[in-house]
């Protein structure tokens, strides 16, 4: 799963979906998972004049249930194995938006979290929901392909 993808759709709001206000760009996701973290970044061009990036760490799920304002937990999802294999709780750390290379909005986040489930992965695509608590009901889909790598 390391890597670089190509967000090729998607139920989630702004940014990740590849918009930002009236602008319609290209979202990708870059895991790094040696370190546990990853970025999405959304580039629009012509030469990625507007950029946003939000960086993010992760950790295995272990099954409980995050609230829906802040990273404590409260239930255990039922009816699930091992969380861990397949689902992944992340925490938002930073988000930066850029005009021309020029930072324009920076927000650093604090119990931010997110629980992202694997649902399909391949060499060359994933689909992933995410949530804000772990339950179905709140998931969005990410529909991703894996970027090639330019030599």
């Amino acid at each position: 799963m390391a890597g670089n993808w190509l967000v090729e759709y998607s139920t989630s709001p702004p940014p990740s979906n590849g918009k930002l206000g009236p602008f319609v760009g290209e979202a990708r996701q870059i895991i790094d998972l040696k370190n546990k973290s990853y970025i999405n970044f959304l580039s629009v061009d012509p030469a990625s004049w507007l950029t946003a990036q939000l960086s993010a760490r992760w950790e295995e799920w272990d099954g409980i249930l995050l609230d829906d304002n802040e990273t404590t937990s409260s239930d255990i999802e039922s009816n699930r194995g091992d969380f861990g294999a397949s689902s992944w709780k992340v925490e938002f750390l930073k988000l930066e938006i850029k005009l021309f290379s020029n930072t324009v909005f920076e927000k650093s986040f604090k119990n931010t979290a997110r629980v992202w489930k694997m649902t399909y992965v391949d060499e060359l695509s994933r689909i992933v929901r995410a949530g804000r608590t772990g339950k179905d009901e709140d998931d969005v889909v990410f529909f991703m392909s894996r970027e090639e790598q330019l030599l």
